[in-house]
């Protein structure tokens, strides 16, 4: 069972080294933190539902069971998108409301790590602890701090927005939680190609459907999922008329409240993080009539 604490943020640690985990729970209880303490990701997993914890240390290479023979880098990585699927949402100041601090003491781990940092990890921690510059203990404080929580009596609210996406130009209203998924089913009809976005179908024509086939790529390649204008297709200096076609085809099937996408004003699109890449069906692209589709198809069945 997890406790809450009163008045202390608790951290959640994923770390399978008792020793490591002791020290860090000697550490956190020095500046006045509590903290829930787990040497597996199916053990971790286990809590995340609770939501009762403020910020998450998580170690690169854990064991995936607590009968696990042996610790891995893949177990770690795995739980950092679960928890990152689970609380995806950033403040206005568009940093996460659920902090994750990834730890690591190998030089081997880096390419890992930042793979970690571009899949939704906020910092990294190197282990021995003392390697740190900034130290820890800053790092904590300027992660409470990004993430609005001067105060443990802060952190209920911020945990509920953690679970939702932030709407769009700064505004207060939060889009509805827990988000939208989009399937591709890859049927044909004519020249038009199925999807299904929050239970509803569409059939969307090639021009628009390989658009979007080049935005869910750029999603799986990096979790971050910016894709240019230029890889996107567009040859047009000032905007991109290809991306508002397909907004406005979309746009009917989404929830009153929801965006498809965001531009960062410098020529990249992706699709808005609150909507899930769910099920495609491989087979059926693997059939498509563009070849363009059929590779990128290939690319993001390997990737996934």
């Amino acid at each position: 069972m997890v406790k809450e604490a009163k008045g202390r943020h608790t951290a959640l640690v994923v770390e399978d080294d008792p020793e490591m985990a002791e020290e860090l729970r000697d550490l956190l209880r020095s500046v006045g933190h509590d903290t829930v303490s787990v040497p597996s990701q199916e053990e971790a997993l286990g809590l995340l539902d609770t939501g009762k914890f403020c910020f998450v240390l998580l170690d690169l290479q854990i064991k995936t069971a607590p009968d696990s023979i042996k610790a891995r880098v893949e177990a770690g990585k795995t739980l950092l998108r679960k928890i990152r699927e689970l609380f995806p949402a950033r403040n206005q100041d568009d940093h996460h409301h659920l902090q994750i601090l990834v730890m690591s003491g190998y030089a081997k781990d880096m390419p890992d790590v930042i793979q970690c940092l571009q899949d939704g990890a906020d910092d990294f921690i190197i282990k021995p602890l003392s390697g740190n510059n900034p130290s820890l203990t800053a790092k904590l404080e300027e992660s409470l701090h990004k993430s609005k929580r001067a105060s443990h009596a802060e952190c209920p609210g911020v945990m509920d927005l953690a679970r939702r996406e932030c709407a769009p130009n700064g505004s207060s209203t939060a889009i509805p939680s827990p988000g939208v998924q989009l399937s591709i089913s890859g049927e044909s009809q004519g020249k038009r190609t199925g999807i299904v976005i929050g239970g509803k179908a569409s059939f969307l024509p090639d021009a628009q459907f390989l658009l979007l086939m080049r935005l869910v790529a750029g999603r799986v390649r990096d979790g971050q999922g910016w894709v240019h204008k230029v890889d996107l297709g567009s040859s047009d200096a000032e905007g991109f008329k290809g991306m508002s076609n397909l907004a406005s085809a979309i746009q009917s099937l989404l929830p009153e409240g929801f965006a498809f996408y965001e531009n960062d004003k410098k020529g990249s699109y992706r699709i808005h993080p609150v909507i899930v890449v769910g099920k495609i069906d491989h087979d059926r692209l693997g059939q498509h009539s563009s070849r363009e589709v059929r590779r990128l198809s290939s690319e993001i069945m390997a990737i996934r």
